[in-house]
Order: structure tokens, then sequence, then C-alpha cells
């Protein structure tokens, strides 16, 4: 009501009495009504008298060729200024202007030397003149479309007139509950989007509005039309409850339900692909100031994920422990929350994506399907990353396990305040299909993560910062592009009521099948069911049963074993490419009896064997230097396994860190085979 209220004749907010966007003016006296067409009327009634005060001024023969001769380079002056003014107006208005301002010039000079009585001047200005102040009423009546509505399209012509934009012309604009949309015909050549896109702003304080209540977005089809929204009301002030899951026990193919936008539509969200419409599947990027809102939104996608059937919930969080994730302690999730387990999980996931690829490749499938879970038990994988500017920097090769993995039924979620360059590589961002933007501290923190179409188009995350948490823009496949640049905010929500809804949705959750759950090092069972085991363990593939809580742990809550066992079972299974300590242990000689009798004055015999004393490890330049030589030096494909240990007096971690970085830079090609390389940059023949 209080909405309907203002709507329905704020000055502050409707702008004054702009019919156009849904308030009618009422009607006034008939004088009033016939006002617009006056100008053209009185303009050539006064135009005799003008001209035959002049002729009595200019009457003696000294004055008058100087007037004509002034007279006559003013009407060409006013002429010339007429057409060039009106070059932003339909061709047909711009002629017709231009020839009356010429026709009256013209008449004006020589009713001033004539005097204006003279016949045929005074029958062209009573005659002439009423027609074309005629014909002017005419197009008058005929832009205005009668007195029905008051002139309302040309109330909004006048607003483009005052920001410097005459030539946009407004098409007839649809009203709907708390916004105004309609079409914009450009002046082709003229002006484009982009500068109606920059004058939004001053149109909405023309109608009294906030900031970012009047938003322009391009028409994909004709560069010289767009569309015009107008959003009268703030109704994101205060966020809606949450309902509950939008699908629970239903497929993942189904979106994923965050909040609603400010014109009521549900914010959604949709992960897999599906080629039944044409949508691909995606990665997100999550980015948002402290305080903004990232890990309620974090916690309604948890919860709709969940109660899914054919989805499994992996959690990384090396920054906030179980801060953020403690709702989800009694849950189906895995979740990871200290660092070196999240980096051995992410050196782990390439083997998980080769695996996962080629069995969906073997079932007849070119990314994952509803029913690669019905028919064969692979779940569709979310691998959620919080703070994830603490885990990309030491995993390599994490740009490869963006490419690869939605094609193996994984979406990776890579949450942190923002995407830069120096917390995120363009080779991993230009993965990252989708892009869920909380509040920022500037526009160029925006444009980390949502496009320059969306931009321009008036999205401004900046203007809520951490004042508005769960306020939000997304773009994504499968969404509008319309709602790209329309502002949304999460539902509001307990983490209670979260966990109880997750609790009563899935009682089968998904599982993880047992190849992916045992290279990542994670149980196959739900927590929830391992809990309620009398023996709380789970199988593994082959049937080797791992215990989920060791005896030690028993007296502890469950929810926390749970954590502690995925770190533990991590934590067994350590990454095949790190070096045995016992290989950098320095062997000791045999030991041997010393000869007695030694002759003094005797030749030393020839040294046959002897043991190299430990040397200092290279520096970092000099290690750099030894690996390039080496790389030199290699002529078939090579990996961080065949580096020589004693050139970098380092583990094997740096090797591939080091190659990663020089195939980066172009000194070596990366070969078929993830982490080997040709050792010349001509070799790309080779890896094509």
């Amino acid at each position: 009501m209080a909405s309907q209220r203002k709507r329905g004749g704020d000055p502050a907010v409707t702008g004054g009495t702009n019919s156009e966007f849904g308030y009618q003016k009422p009607k006034g006296h008939w004088a009033s009504r016939l006002a617009p067409y006056a100008p053209e009327w009185v303009g050539g009634l006064t135009l005799w008298p003008v001209a035959a005060g002049a002729h009595l001024w200019f009457a003696s023969a000294e004055a008058m060729p100087w007037a004509s001769s002034g007279l006559t380079l003013l009407g060409a002056g006013l002429t010339g200024l007429t057409y060039y003014c009106s070059r932003a107006r339909a061709a047909l208005v711009r002629q017709f202007a231009t020839a009356t301002v010429g026709v009256t010039a013209a008449w004006t000079t020589a009713a001033t030397i004539a005097g204006p009585w003279q016949t045929p001047l005074l029958e062209l200005w009573a005659f002439g003149g009423g027609g074309v102040a005629v014909a002017w009423s005419i197009h008058k009546a005929l832009k205005r479309g009668g007195d029905s509505d008051e002139g309302s399209s040309n109330t909004t012509s006048d607003l483009f007139d005052k920001v410097k934009l005459s030539g946009v012309k407004p098409g007839k604009m649809e009203v709907q509950p708390n916004k105004v949309t309609g079409p914009l015909q450009l002046p082709a050549g003229e002006v484009d989007v982009s500068d109606v896109q920059k004058a939004s702003d001053k149109i909405a304080a023309m109608l009294g509005l906030r900031k970012g209540a009047v938003r322009i977005t391009e028409n994909p089809d004709d560069a010289s039309k767009a569309t015009m929204t107008v959003v009268a009301e703030d109704v994101l002030k205060d966020p809606q409850q949450w309902p509950g899951p939008s699908h629970p026990g239903e497929s993942i193919l189904n979106p994923v339900e965050l909040g609603v936008y400010e014109n009521a539509e549900v914010v959604r969200l949709w992960l897999p692909g599906d080629k039944s419409t044409s949508r691909n599947a995606t990665h997100v990027q999550v980015n948002g100031m402290n305080g903004s809102g990232k890990s309620g939104g974090f916690k309604l996608a948890a919860a709709e994920i969940l109660t899914r059937r054919d989805a499994v919930l992996i959690v990384l969080d090396p920054s906030k422990g179980d801060q953020t994730v403690q709702f989800l302690q009694n849950s189906a999730a895995h979740l990871v929350t200290d660092a070196g387990g999240c980096k051995k999980l992410l050196k782990k996931l390439p083997q998980v994506i080769t695996d996962r690829a080629s069995q969906l490749g073997q079932w007849g499938m070119d990314q994952w399907e509803p029913a690669a879970y019905e028919q064969h038990g692979m779940p569709y994988v979310v691998l959620w990353i919080e703070e994830a500017s603490k885990l990309l920097k030491d995993v390599d090769q994490f740009d490869t396990i963006a490419q690869e993995a939605r094609s193996a039924g994984i979406s990776l979620v890579i949450s942190q305040q923002k995407s830069s360059f120096r917390q995120m590589s363009t080779d991993v961002r230009s993965q990252l299909g989708a892009a869920l933007c909380f509040g920022v501290k500037s526009t160029e923190d925006a444009g980390y993560s949502l496009s320059d179409e969306t931009l321009e188009a008036g999205a401004r995350p900046e203007q809520w910062q951490n004042r508005r948490p769960g306020c939000l823009y997304l773009e994504g496949p499968g969404i509008d592009e319309e709602l790209f640049a329309t502002p949304g905010r999460t539902y509001l929500h307990s983490d209670e009521a979260l966990a109880v809804d997750i609790a009563e949705h899935t009682p089968n959750a998904a599982e993880l099948e047992a190849s992916t759950a045992k290279t990542l090092g994670l149980p196959t069972k739900s927590h929830h069911e391992n809990h309620s085991s009398e023996h709380n363990t789970t199988e593994q593939e082959g049937g080797t049963v791992v215990p989920l809580h060791s005896p030690s742990r028993t007296a502890e809550p469950a929810n926390h074993d749970s954590v502690e066992t995925d770190l533990e079972q991590l934590d067994q299974l350590e990454d095949d490419d790190e070096d045995d300590t016992d290989e950098n242990v320095l062997a000791l000689p045999e030991p041997h009896e010393p000869e007695l009798e030694v002759d003094p004055d005797a030749e030393l015999p020839a040294e046959t064997n002897t043991t190299a004393l430990p040397q200092p490890r290279p520096s970092l330049t000099e290690a750099r230097a030894n690996l390039h030589d080496w790389i030199g030096r290699q002529t078939t494909v090579f990996g961080p396994k065949d580096v020589p240990t004693e050139l970098h007096g380092r583990d094997r971690s740096w090797s591939s860190r080091e190659l990663a970085r020089l195939a980066e830079d172009g000194v070596i090609t990366p070969a078929d085979e993830a982490g080997s390389y040709y050792p010349h940059p001509d070799d790309e023949q080779h890896a094509a």
C-alpha cells in the first residue's frame, strides 16, 4: 500500500506530472489545452507589425541599403543555424523548420524595404503565414497524439532534450508494478547506447529518483535501439524471507534459487549444462567486500545443492574454519577447513577430472547428465572454494582444472573479495562463465567479475559496498540478459532454519562414486548416515573399510569428527609428486680397516672412491639458471619428475611451478599429457 501511495502522486517520485511513467495528469481548462499551439500563431501575427516598424525606421534613402543588406545576412545566418541545430530531428522536420525560417526571413527583408501593406506582401503574410502556422499545429497534434494523453511522449522527449540527447525518441512505455519499461529509438550514426547510458543518472535526478533507478540496455540486434527501465521504489531495502528449498528431491539440473530481483523475479543460477536448452555448464566467481553478504549467499546455495538428489557439495574454506560451515556439520557436505588439506585435494583434482571424463565418454555422454547418476551413480559435484586467493597461487595448473572440470560434471565456485590479476590469473577468470557480484569497494573491483555491457547498462555494486548485505548482480548461462543489470537480494535466513530444511529434505543424499572419493580422500557415505552407523565406517573401492572416527575422538561431538576425519584421510594420501625424504640422506662410506704399516715416502694411490660432501643449496637465481641450462640439453618430452634435484636443491613441487612459469612465458611448450613439456617453443606443432 505504501508503494502504491508513493506511485500515485508523490511528485518527488513521479517527477511531476509525467503520465508516461504511469501517472495521469488531470485535465486542464480548454485554454491550457490550446496553449501548446499558440507560439506559431502568435509569431505569425507579430511578424507584420515588426516589418512595418522596420520599414518606417529605415525609410531614408541612406539607411535602407544598409538595412536590406543586414537583414539579408541575418536571415541567411538564422536559416543555416536552424538547419544545424535541427540535425538530431527527423529529416522532414529539419527541412520544414529550415524552410519556415528561410521564407520568414525573406518576407521580412522584402517587407522592410517595400512596406508590409504592399501587394503581394500583405497577401503572402495573411495566407502564407496562416498556412505555415496551421502546418506546425497539425505536426504538433500528430506528434502528441491529440489531446488524449496531454502529450505524454513529448514529456519524455523533453527529458532527453535536457540531457543533450534530443535525437532520442521514446516509444510507448509499459507500466508494471514498481517498474516502467519502454523502447528508445536513437538517431542512427549520431547517438549510441553508451551516450544514453552515461546520462541515466541525470535522467533519474530529473525524475526525482535515486541513482541507478534508470537503466538503459542495448538491443542486441539493432544498435540504433535500446530499452529504458525506470524503477520508482527501492524494494530491496528489506530482504524477503527464505521460502525453503526450491526443488527438494529433484535434479541439480534445476536452478539454484538465491533471492529476488527488484522486479520480484527470482534470482536463479544454473550450474550443469542442458542440451535441450543449449545451455552450457558453468563455473562461478563470487566477489564482494567483507560484510557484503557472500557468506549468506554461500549458505543459501549450499542448502539448495544439498537438497537435490544427484549433487554432492565439497566445501574448501582455509580461512574461517568452522565459522561459516558450522551449520553443515551434520549434513552430507564434505568439508575441508585447513589450508594443507585444501591444497592436497586440489592437487588430486586433475586425476578425478580425467577419470570422470573418461567414464562419461564410455557411457556416450560428452557432459554430465542426470542419467549419469540415475543409471551409473555418478553425481554432479559442486566444489565451493571460499577465500580462494589463499589457494590458487599454490596449486599448479589450476587453469587446466578450470578448463576441463565442466566436461567431467564438476562446477567450481571461486569466492574471494575481488578477482584481480594478483589474486587470479586471467586464464582462470576467462573460464568462469557466471559471476555473482555483491557490494564492492569501487567500479574497478566490479569490473573484475561483471562484464562491461552489464556495467554500462547501469549495474552499480559499488553503491552498496557493505552497507546493503545480500544485494547482488548475477550473470550466467540460462539467465535473461536483461536481468544482468537488475539488482537482486538474497533471502533472509538463519543457520538453524537452513540446517533443519537440509536434514528434512535429504533422507537419501547423493554419494561420491568410490573412485572419486578414494582419489580425493573423502568418504563415500553421507555424513549423517555415517553418524548413525553403529561402527562409524565407510566402504572404499575394493571393499576396504576405512574408519571415520578414531577411538580417541568418540567423546567429541560427531559434527567435528566428520571434518577432522576428512582431513585425516586426506593427509594419508600424500601427493605422488612429493620427494621421498630418504633420497636426500647422504650415504655413509663403507667401514674399512686402515693399513697399519704405511711408507711415509711412498706416493699416494689414485683416488678410487670418495664421498661427496654436502653442498649448499643453490640460490633462486642459480637454481633457475641451472634449470634453464638443463632444459636446453633436452630433446624429448619431460616433466617435473625428470628434473634432477641437485640442480635446484628443492622439492619437486618447485620444479613443477617453475616449468609452469616457463611455459607461460613461452620458453617451453606444454605437451599433450598434463604436466609434461616440449623443450623448445617451436615444438607447438608437435603439441598440436
